[in-house]
């Protein structure tokens, strides 16, 4: 009898074979980054909006409670269960026999890509703004954070902890959600020195505001490309996932 470790590497191996494995692992590992933006936002406010350090640390927690707004309300709707999809896919075919589990699919896929639609226009417009193409209050930079905020929280947290659950079972669905926490932290680790390094060089406090605001365009640059980059891949990862799904029903 194989132990229980080899049962779950054995799981990890056989899930990996497969593309939605690698989707799902790029959209969390990009989403962990931007979510991870949190500990940075006081100090992006205070040197980009000249707000003060205490409402500046306020600035965080509206992006928090972006984030909790969005899991709290609307995560049962956008990303249901696997259960509740069957148990509506069931209702659903006694209603009419041409419909199946597609249209769920379908539709949560769409969803994902809404939010993460809505997590790059928030950091378009930060862009715009960092490079002086758009005017922006302290007010208004709070509540792109909130939206910020409000549209990564499903995205980055149930997909991927739904695929593990589901895919790995009680044997691999720790293996296969650590496999994308460690991908997450070791660019995590990456993308955290490379702000510091950018911002302890250029971000002064005593240089002028413009010059603020271009040492963080880096940053958002990177992660509007990767907001964009995991709004693809988390569609095509819950998409392909639906279809497996389908398919071996």
């Amino acid at each position: 009898t194989r132990s229980s470790p080899m049962v779950s590497l054995g799981i990890l191996r056989q899930q990996a074979s497969k593309p939605e494995f690698w989707l799902h692992l790029i959209s969390r590992t990009i989403t962990m980054v931007l979510v991870s933006f949190l500990l940075f936002i006081p100090t992006f406010m205070n040197q980009c909006y000249e707000m003060s350090t205490a409402s500046a640390a306020r600035v965080g927690s509206v992006f928090a409670l972006g984030c909790l707004a969005s899991v709290s309300t609307l995560a049962a709707k956008t990303y249901p269960s696997s259960d509740s999809a069957q148990i509506q896919s069931q209702s659903l075919t006694q209603s009419n026999n041409d419909q199946s589990l597609s249209p769920i699919y379908k539709r949560k896929a769409c969803f994902m890509a809404m939010f993460l639609a809505l997590s790059t226009g928030c950091l378009s417009v930060q862009m715009l703004f960092l490079n002086n193409i758009i005017n922006l209050s302290s007010t208004l930079g709070s509540i792109l954070m909130f939206l910020w905020g409000f549209s990564l929280a499903i995205p980055f947290y149930l997909p991927s902890s739904m695929f593990s659950l589901k895919r790995g079972g009680k044997e691999g669905a720790a293996t296969i959600a650590d496999a994308f926490d460690v991908s997450g932290f070791g660019l995590l680790a990456i993308f955290n020195g490379f702000v510091a390094r950018v911002i302890g060089v250029k971000g002064d406090l005593n240089s002028m505001l413009v010059h603020r605001k271009q040492a963080w365009i880096p940053v958002f640059s990177l992660m509007l490309g990767g907001s964009i980059v995991a709004m693809f891949s988390l569609f095509s990862a819950v998409w392909l996932e639906g279809q497996r799904d389908l398919n071996s029903n």
